[in-house]
């Protein structure tokens, strides 16, 4: 299977688009083109909770976003070529508007489950981060310990390149300097 993350930046189709083209078909195009199985999606922008078949494309999108009487500048989703999608058992859990994650039965009992996850930026508090990564630890911890996990998405961060303070989780070909998410990251992938 290939897997890919995206932030599609908006599937939001608007009236005032000079292209009169969905903005679900031109991601399915470019997933097409690459021949992608599950792109984790992020930066959607798509109000609630849904599921969009596109048919000519092959593609069906999965979505989490906030209400649509709140202020969209989130939401998370995956795209699943639709042939994969009609065999899945179980449709895509949604956390939140930030984390969604989709169980994909492989073969002979194992599982993977993809988790999409949009973090939030640089301007948003420390509150905002931390929750973001209390609920995705509570979602990696709630999965089986059997089961593999495949994390995707858009962190907003830059982890810089200190290799000897972080040789467990940075290879050693970063580029610049670690910002605050960074370390958030880096703190949550070395617990």
């Amino acid at each position: 299977m290939t897997f890919d993350a995206r932030n599609v930046r908006t599937l939001l189709d608007r009236e005032e688009n000079a292209c009169p083209e969905r903005e679900t078909a031109i991601v399915t195009r470019k997933l097409s083109r690459y021949n992608i199985d599950v792109a984790a999606l992020s930066e959607t922008h798509l109000p609630d909770e849904g599921e969009l078949v596109e048919h000519g494309g092959r593609y069906t999108f999965f979505w989490k976003g906030l209400a649509s009487s709140e202020q969209r500048r989130s939401s998370v989703g995956f795209a699943v070529k639709n042939c994969l999608s009609a065999q899945l058992q179980e449709y895509p859990v949604h956390v939140s508007d930030r984390i969604t994650t989709l169980r994909l039965y492989m073969r002979r009992e194992n599982y993977l489950n993809v988790i999409s996850v949009y973090a939030p930026t640089l301007d948003k508090s420390d509150e905002i981060k931390d929750k973001f990564y209390e609920e995705l630890t509570r979602c990696i911890d709630s999965i089986r310990p059997r089961e593999q996990i495949l994390l995707l998405g858009d962190f907003n961060t830059r982890v810089g390149r200190d290799y000897d303070a972080w040789p467990k989780v940075l290879a050693r070909h970063g580029v610049g300097k670690m910002n605050s998410s960074g370390q958030l990251l880096l703190s949550f992938c070395a617990h």
